[in-house]
């Protein structure tokens, strides 16, 4: 009789193990699934933050009249003064005068109150806007740029002035290349 109670309690235990196991495997598989659905929802949003933010810039270029070139990654420039001389590069370290502007015109840095920035080229913790629009420009140059969040401070901001996902108005004076 023992011997019988302890195999049906063996397969009990047996169907409950695999029981707990199946249900186990099921709910991973729900969980990538529900992973990937966000993945997918987080890329589309994204996508619609880009449009809407490009549509901005465009109608801010319309609506000053401002004469702009774009870029393949969505940022808009002018060269309004250019020295044609020696375009800077990777790795130039450079001192530069400039504001800073949200896309609804309130200023928020300025080299006059905040002082002149040095910047390396592709190596020093700015936008990567900046530095692309730095390349496009030489010693006493200056320019106007309007840069994309995902080009400037992105979904976070710089934790001081610029807020999530702004757009930024630079104008950019080279001083001079050290």
């Amino acid at each position: 009789m023992k011997s019988k109670y302890y195999l049906l309690l063996l397969m009990l235990s047996f169907l409950l193990n695999m029981t707990v196991a199946c249900r186990h495997k099921k709910d991973e598989q729900n969980k990538k699934i529900k992973i990937e659905n966000l993945d997918e929802s987080i890329l589309n949003a994204n996508k619609l933050i880009v449009r809407d933010e490009a549509k901005d810039i465009e109608l801010l270029i319309q609506r000053y009249n401002w004469k702009m070139q774009s870029t393949g990654t969505g940022m808009f420039y002018s060269i309004d003064e250019d020295k044609q001389g020696k375009l800077l590069s990777k790795g130039d370290k450079v001192a530069i005068a400039y504001s800073i502007s949200l896309i609804d015109g309130k200023e928020i840095y300025n080299s006059d109150r905040d002082g002149i920035k040095t910047i390396i080229i592709e190596q020093s913790d700015e936008p990567v806007g900046l530095h692309e629009l730095l390349k496009k420009m030489s010693v006493g140059s200056k320019a106007k740029a309007v840069i994309p969040s995902h080009l400037a401070y992105g979904i976070l901001g710089d934790n001081n002035k610029i807020p999530p996902y702004a757009t930024l108005i630079y104008k950019i004076e080279i001083l001079n290349n050290q």
